[in-house]
């Protein structure tokens, strides 16, 4: 049985700029190739089976062949395989795209192709230069720089008739090449030139100047591949437009915990950030309970939603059902864990943000009769430093191996703004066995300062206020502070 493969553009680095048919593409993969400079954010939108192939090219270095890699497409199609091809930019342009969709064809093997915007216009939107604008250029006109033979491979006579802006991808090795060859043939020596070095990536930087003076400016700053280069009069826009490189976090990079449509990345993502996040667990595996009967039992405190799933679970497979609860004080800690009983129709004798809170624990200490706790495993010490109750963990947690698509010395900061980021951020700095106490982490609340402070960590800094906005206005205090400091 044939399978299927989708060439998916993944835009110019910018994680948001994907396509949301390029992202429904990589959650449906079986199988994932993609190339090196591809945001690593993007991996982690695929399903916890998908099988991952690294086949990025750096210049100068030895690597996985295109032949190889048609090998692979292919191979992979005809075993049945959901593939995506993920290309950084678009498939299509300068990506070799057409290259490949003509061997699965002569393969036999149905494709797509999903588009992606490329750096060729995101990168210029994002350096505060329009690509065209009125009156001054109507037109433009995009080619490779990455020439065998520099001097020709591109016709330069046509070339330097043409009229709008010019952007070269891949040219930062040939740009004096490319400067000398513009001027030689009557291009002004005062045309503007810009040089966009990571575009829309967290490292993005842009310098200007003349055809004749760019190479100079170029070994001054130390720009670097891959780069682009934009030659015409729209370059003298971007001081003006320059609005991305402007933004209060742009160039940072922060580490969040990934959740369903949380609020934290997107503020974050809002004031320039690029935003990295360590998955949530994605495996729960049910513990077999032994509990005392319900009847000797007189409350019971549920830390986390997922205990509450498998206490319910635990209750069918005794034939027990919600009424067999009628008796017992029932508190939740956490928000989610509040919804999830609610849910199930139970009324709550207490609800609390978290267990450690003080005043909670003072009201819990108070109260009568037999109580115990269903928590998870990593839950368990915290747990039993603040109660004398029997704990009962009604299951372990575990993160994939693949959880982090990055490594530390890739963060400037981390954000955990509730004490469940924190114990899952613990566990996973333990399995990327990389040392994280040495990172910045801003946080909200005593209860997040307690988990991390007994799991060794110490670079603390609190939000001034318990909001999300606090939390994003911190992270812009710290590092203005840096900046003054350095």
């Amino acid at each position: 049985m044939s399978g299927f493969v989708s060439l998916v553009g993944a835009g110019p680095g910018d994680e948001e700029l994907i396509s949301v048919k390029g992202a429904r593409r990589l959650e449906e993969a079986d199988v994932l190739i993609y190339d090196r400079l591809v945001n690593p954010m993007l991996l982690t939108y695929t399903n916890a089976n998908c099988e991952k192939i690294y086949v990025g090219k750096i210049p100068n270095q030895p690597c996985v062949s295109q032949e190889e890699i048609e090998e692979v497409l292919v191979e992979k199609a005809k075993a049945g395989k959901k593939v995506v091809r993920l290309k950084s930019g678009d498939p299509y342009i300068f990506g070799r795209g057409g290259e490949e969709a003509q061997t699965l064809i002569q393969e036999g093997v149905p494709f797509e192709v999903v588009p992606g915007i490329t750096s060729a216009i995101a990168g210029l939107a994002y350096a505060g230069i329009p690509m065209t604008f009125r009156n001054i250029a109507t037109s433009f006109h995009v080619f490779t720089g990455h020439l065998q033979d520099a001097s020709e491979a591109l016709n330069w006579d046509a070339i330097s008739h043409l009229k709008g802006t010019l952007v070269f991808l891949m040219g930062m090795k040939n740009l004096q090449t490319i400067c000398e060859e513009l001027m030689v043939r009557g291009y002004d020596k005062d045309t503007p030139v810009a040089i966009i070095e990571w575009a829309t990536h967290p490292q993005q930087r842009s310098i200007d100047g003349k055809l004749e003076t760019i190479v100079g400016l170029v070994e001054q700053h130390q720009m670097k591949a891959p780069s682009l280069i934009v030659i015409g009069d729209v370059v003298a826009f971007r001081e003006e437009l320059n609005y991305h490189e402007k933004l209060p976090l742009f160039g940072r990079t922060i580490l969040v915990q990934e959740t369903p449509n949380a609020k934290l990345p997107k503020l974050l993502k809002d004031a320039g950030a690029t935003v990295y996040a360590f998955q949530s667990p994605s495996k729960l595996l049910a513990k077999e309970l032994s509990l005392p009967e319900l009847s000797s039992i007189d409350g019971v405190l549920i830390t986390d939603p997922s205990s509450w799933k498998f206490f319910v679970a635990y209750l069918q497979d005794k034939e027990l059902d919600i009424r067999s609860l009628s008796h017992l004080k029932i508190v939740a800690s956490g928000h989610h864990t509040i919804k999830a009983i609610k849910e199930s129709g139970i009324r709550l004798y207490d609800q609390i943000n978290d267990f450690a809170e003080e005043n909670f624990v003072k009201r819990m200490a108070n109260q009568e009769g037999n109580w115990i706790v269903l928590t998870s495993d990593i839950k368990e010490k915290a747990v039993a430093e603040v109660f004398d109750f029997p704990i009962y963990s009604t299951h372990s947690v575990d993160f994939e191996s693949e959880s982090f698509a990055y490594h530390s010395e890739d963060i400037q900061l981390v954000c955990l703004p509730n004490s469940a980021a924190a114990y899952h951020f613990v566990l996973m700095a333990e399995k990327s066995q990389e040392n994280w106490r040495e990172e910045p982490i801003i946080i909200m609340g005593d209860n997040t300062r307690s988990v991390l402070e007994k799991a060794g960590y110490h670079h603390l800094i609190e939000s001034e206020e318990k909001t999300l906005k606090s939390v994003c206005k911190a992270c812009q205090t710290f590092f203005r502070r840096e900046s003054e400091n350095e």
